[in-house]
């Protein structure tokens, strides 16, 4: 793989792992519109490109994750919390983990994910989300009054879209929030958090699969460009999303999606 090439991948990865349009998809087209066979991407590659978001997670979140590991060493020790909202979260957050943890394991390699009609699944249940959000009539909430049903259904999303590409981690784990009656912003703040155990995850899960494989590993110089790139992008996009939601919705992401859902999917037909 060439040095530009990795830095392209690595902007893909970072721009769309935390834009609700789904990374695994907009991978894919990339690839295909270069010509590079799926055989070609190192695994040991997968494995920065994975690293590089979650960099930008614990970069962006880490005055958060600092608080959170905190108050799980209080609460385990029994010691009185220091930061409430904090402690709140630690349970809805490992949770929402296990759907997505437990589908990894047991349900990834059965399940083929159709990437043009999930696309289009995403985007009407996106725009749904914003539909019922607009019409909800009570105060919408914030991660303070999260329960353990809001945390499991935003986590059985997360564990729906790891299963289907196309489907969208972000965007179905913010629209599943919103439908639970929470604050865009704080829909999407709870999403990122969640996310980081399964990114982690998955980059551990590909450092375990590149010790089985035969092929080299890619050089140091092509996985140092996609670690930066992804981490850099995806640090960038987390901070943008998390200011642009506070005032606008899903709907232009859930336009595009449905667009590009019906391009791949006409192209499919004409082939």
């Amino acid at each position: 793989m060439s040095l530009p090439i990795a830095l392209l991948l690595g902007v893909v990865q970072g721009l769309t792992e935390f834009l609700p349009v789904s990374s695994t998809a907009h991978l894919y087209i990339v690839q295909a519109l270069l010509g590079i066979p799926n055989d070609e991407i190192a695994l040991s590659f997968d494995v920065v490109l994975h690293l590089g978001t979650a960099a930008a997670l614990l970069l962006v979140f880490a005055r958060e994750i600092r608080a959170l590991l905190e108050e799980a060493f209080l609460w385990v020790s029994g010691r009185p919390a220091r930061d409430p909202a904090a402690r709140a979260l630690i349970l809805p957050l490992a949770l929402g983990t296990v759907p997505g943890v437990l589908a990894g394991l047991f349900l990834l390699k059965r399940i083929e994910g159709v990437r043009t009609l999930s696309m289009l699944v995403a985007c009407a249940y996106f725009l749904l989300s914003e539909s019922r959000g607009k019409a909800r009539v009570t105060p919408e909430r914030d991660l303070s009054r999260i329960t353990p049903a809001d945390a499991l259904w935003i986590g059985l999303a997360q564990a729906a879209a790891g299963l289907m590409a196309g489907f969208s981690r972000s965007g179905f784990t913010i629209s599943t929030g919103r439908l639970r009656g929470f604050e865009r912003a704080e829909a999407a703040r709870f999403s990122f958090l969640l996310a980081l155990p399964i990114i982690l995850g998955a980059g551990a899960k590909a450092l375990l699969d590149l010790r089985k494989a035969p092929q080299p590993a890619a050089g140091g110089a092509v996985l140092a460009a996609g670690f930066v790139a992804s981490g850099a992008v995806g640090f960038v996009v987390v901070r943008f999303l998390l200011r642009y939601l506070k005032n606008h919705t899903l709907q232009p992401f859930a336009i595009y999606l449905g667009a590009l859902g019906i391009v791949l999917l006409a192209v499919s037909f004409a082939r």
